[in-house]
């Protein structure tokens, strides 16, 4: 399986409760070594054997791309949505209740957005609420929506820790951006329209707050920056206080972290204050 980076979505921006993402970092437009392209392919075909994996079956797979180009309307990303379905689940809920219909099949998407391939699913527990309140049903739709998790973290694989930290550093670089560019456009409004004490006082809590952002950004990519340095003097994964091994899960959720937890443990204990994923 091709080594990627799972991350629940919202790390890097918001998602709604009601879907489950994986991530899986798409390498630099200008890596010759391996394209966007590639990695789409790695992820459908490892999608499908995470499917059969978990005992459910791929029932129809839609490639939006290609459709929409063949119809006139050129689609650049690549999307494939996945319909999935285990029969013994189905039939349960459809004996009880034959409205749920319209909640099968289980539908998993495998899209490309910026320089990322996403795996991602609304879950069923969400869309079932929708449709029915019977508390049975409900019990199936986690027993599936747990399932469709582990097929879609299965899919996205373990952690490359170049290309995650390449992408989180792409990630950050753009949000670090859009905010220095959203503070200027916030002090020139201020500037060109003269604003009563309240306005006034909402407008700097607004500031103070992208600016906390911006520099939790900034701080961020420094590790990232840092972590990518330990990789190529191959002191990664070690930790800088105690020189252990860094816990793999650790590493697979925040590959910048330098530190073991209990080293970050003492650290956070010695100065006072959380600092964030360091």
């Amino acid at each position: 399986m091709t080594a990627r980076f799972r991350a629940v979505f919202g790390e890097a921006r918001p998602v709604i409760a009601m879907v489950h993402f994986g991530a899986l970092p798409g390498a630099p437009l200008h890596d010759a070594e391996r394209g966007i392209e590639g990695l789409f392919e790695d992820a459908a075909r490892d999608l499908e054997a995470a499917v059969q994996k978990h005992g459910f079956g791929v029932l129809h797979v839609y490639d939006l791309k290609d459709t929409l180009t063949r119809k006139g309307y050129p689609l650049g990303p690549q999307c494939r949505i996945f319909e999935v379905c285990n029969p013994k689940h189905a039939s349960h809920v459809l004996a009880r209740d034959m409205r749920v219909n319209m909640a099968l099949p289980c539908r998993v998407s495998v899209f490309e957005e910026g320089n990322a391939t996403q795996i991602g699913t609304i879950l069923p527990s969400e869309m079932l609420r929708a449709l029915s309140a019977d508390a049975e049903l409900a019990a199936v739709a986690v027993q599936v929506e747990t399932t469709l998790k582990a097929i879609i973290d299965d899919a996205a694989g373990a952690t490359d820790p170049r290309q995650a930290l390449l992408l989180r550093r792409a990630t950050l670089a753009r949000e670090i951006e859009a905010g220095a560019a959203k503070r200027t456009g916030e002090r020139e409004g201020l500037a060109a329209n003269v604003p009563d004490a309240g306005e006034l006082a909402a407008a700097n809590v607004a500031l103070d707050v992208d600016i906390a952002e911006v520099d939790r950004d900034v701080a961020e990519l420094e590790a990232v920056d840092s972590a990518l340095e330990r990789l190529e003097s191959g002191t990664y994964g070690a930790c800088l206080d105690c020189g252990a091994t860094i816990e793999p899960k650790r590493l697979s959720k925040h590959p910048e972290v330098p530190r073991c937890v209990r080293c970050q443990d003492r650290r956070e204990r010695n100065t006072g204050a959380r600092i964030a994923r360091l």
